[in-house]
C-alpha cells in the first residue's frame, strides 16, 4: 500500500525539523504554541500554498502530542457548519487524554480566506466567538490573508507569515525523494524542477513524481514539459497580454509563463475570439487553430504533458493570425467556474463525492483532493482498478469506474 501513495503524503514532515525552510515562522509558531500565557488566543500562517503552512501544524501535533482536530474553513463556510465541527474540539480535551500521552486537542482551520464570499452566512463571527470561548489552541492558514473580511480575525490572532521555499533546499528535498524511490535524476532536471515550482514544495514534489511515471532515469529534456508558474499572472492579465501580442514568439512566452488552468484558458480564449477578429476569415483561422489546441488538450488528458508544446503552439498562432488588426476591446469575463462546462450534473456530483472521500481520508480540502489527488488518483486506476487505492478511499465501484475513463476535471 505504501508504494500507491501520492508522494506528497509519503514523505510529508512528521517532525517540526524534517518542514522544508521557512525557520523564523516555525520558531515564532513553535514559540506560540508553547506559551501558555498567549497575548492572542489564536495564530493565523498566512503564505503562499504549498510552503509548509499545514505540514508544519500537523508535524507540531506530532511533536507535542495534541490531537489535531482540522477543517476546511472555505468547506464548511457558515455558522453552523463551522461550530458543529470547531464547538466540542475546543471545549473539550480529547477523549484519549486520560490513557494516553495527549495533551488534548489542537484546532486547526485552514483556507480562512475561503470563508469571505457570497456564502459566508456567518462564518467569520462564528470563528471569533471560537477563539474568545476556545480552551485549546487555535491555528488559522490562509493564502491571502488581506481579504477584507478577515480583518476581525486578524486582530485576534498572531500573525506568522510564511515565504516561498528557497530553491536549494527544494533540489536538496528532491534529491533525498529520488534516492528513495530509485530514481536517477540529473541535478539539471531536479534544478528545473525547483525553479518551476517558485517555492511551492508541494508542486516540486506533485512534478517529480509525474515525471518518474514514465521514467526512472530523469534528465533536463524530460522537463522540458514543465511551463514556469506565475501566481502573479491573473487570468484578466494573461488574456489581456495574450490578445495583444505582437508577435507569435512574445504570446508564445506568455502561455509558457501563466499558471492558469489550461481547460479555463481554452474557454477564456474562444469566448473573446469573436471580440478579437472582427474580419470573418481572420475569425475563422482563429478558431480552426483554437480546435487543433482543444483536440491536443485532450490527448494530453492527465498524464501525456510531452504534447503541451503543440497545445501552447496552436493557441499562440490563434493570437497572431493577424497582429496587424489588433485594437483594444472589453474582455468577456471569465465565468467563475468554467469547468463546469465541460459537466453534467452526475457528473459533477459524483467528483465531488469522490473527493470529500479524499478529503476526509488524507485531511485536505476538496479543491487540494481534486487538483492534487485526483489526477494520480485516475492513473493509478487506469493500470489496475482493482488498486488498494480505491478500497483505502472507499471509492464504489462506479466511483472507480468513472475515475478511470475521466478524460477531464
Amino acid at each position: 500500500m505504501k508504494d500507491n501513495l501520492l508522494w506528497v503524503e509519503k514523505y510529508r514532515p512528521k517532525k517540526i525539523a524534517d518542514v522544508l525552510g521557512n525557520e523564523e515562522a516555525k520558531a515564532a509558531f513553535v514559540d506560540w504554541l508553547k506559551n501558555k500565557r498567549r497575548v492572542k488566543k489564536a495564530v493565523l500562517l498566512h503564505g503562499p500554498p504549498g510552503v509548509g503552512k499545514t505540514a508544519l501544524v500537523n508535524a507540531a501535533a506530532n511533536d507535542f502530542g495534541f490531537t489535531l482536530i482540522e477543517m476546511n474553513a472555505s468547506d464548511t463556510r457558515n455558522e453552523k457548519a463551522i461550530n458543529k465541527i470547531a464547538g466540542p474540539a475546543t471545549s473539550f480535551v480529547a477523549l484519549d487524554k486520560f490513557s494516553t500521552e495527549s495533551k488534548g486537542n489542537l484546532l486547526f482551520m485552514d483556507e480562512v480566506d475561503g470563508i469571505a464570499g457570497n456564502e459566508d452566512r456567518g462564518g467569520v463571527s462564528a470563528i471569533l466567538k471560537i477563539v474568545d470561548a476556545s480552551q485549546v489552541p487555535v491555528i488559522m492558514a490562509a493564502n491571502n490573508p488581506d481579504v477584507e473580511k478577515l480583518r476581525p480575525l486578524k486582530k485576534v490572532s498572531a500573525l506568522i507569515r510564511f515565504q516561498p521555499v528557497r530553491i536549494p533546499l527544494i533540489i536538496a528535498m528532491l534529491r533525498r525523494i529520488c534516492q528513495k524511490e530509485h530514481v536517477e535524476a540529473e541535478f539539471e532536471a531536479l534544478e528545473r524542477i525547483a525553479q518551476n515550482s517558485r517555492g511551492d514544495v508541494r508542486s516540486a514534489i506533485n512534478d517529480l513524481q509525474s515525471l518518474a511515471e514514465t521514467t526512472r532515469v530523469l534528465t533536463l529534456q524530460d522537463t522540458m514539459a514543465l511551463s514556469y508558474r506565475n501566481r502573479d499572472i491573473s487570468m484578466d492579465e494573461t488574456l489581456r497580454t495574450y490578445f495583444s501580442a505582437k508577435s507569435l514568439l512574445e504570446a508564445s512566452i506568455l502561455l509558457s509563463r501563466s499558471s492558469v488552468d489550461y481547460d479555463d484558458l481554452l474557454l477564456s480564449v474562444s469566448d473573446n475570439l469573436p471580440r478579437r477578429y472582427a474580419d470573418v476569415g481572420e475569425l475563422a483561422e482563429a478558431f480552426d487553430l483554437i480546435s487543433q489546441a482543444d483536440v491536443f488538450r485532450g490527448r494530453i488528458g492527465t498524464e501525456n504533458w510531452h504534447l503541451l508544446k503543440y497545445f501552447y503552439n496552436y493557441l499562440a498562432e490563434a493570437a497572431a493570425v493577424s497582429t496587424e488588426t489588433y485594437k483594444p476591446f472589453e474582455l468577456i469575463s471569465p465565468p467563475i467556474r468554467i469547468i463546469t462546462l465541460f459537466w453534467t450534473k452526475g457528473k459533477r456530483t459524483t467528483l465531488e463525492g469522490i473527493c470529500a472521500k479524499i478529503g476526509q481520508r488524507c485531511h485536505v480540502s476538496r479543491a487540494t483532493a481534486k487538483n492534487d489527488f485526483v489526477p494520480f488518483l485516475k492513473i493509478a486506476l487506469e493500470r489496475q482498478k482493482s488498486s488498494p487505492l480505491a478500497s483505502w478511499f472507499k471509492l464504489e465501484p462506479e466511483e472507480v469506474e468513472f475515475l478511470a475513463k475521466m478524460n477531464k476535471f
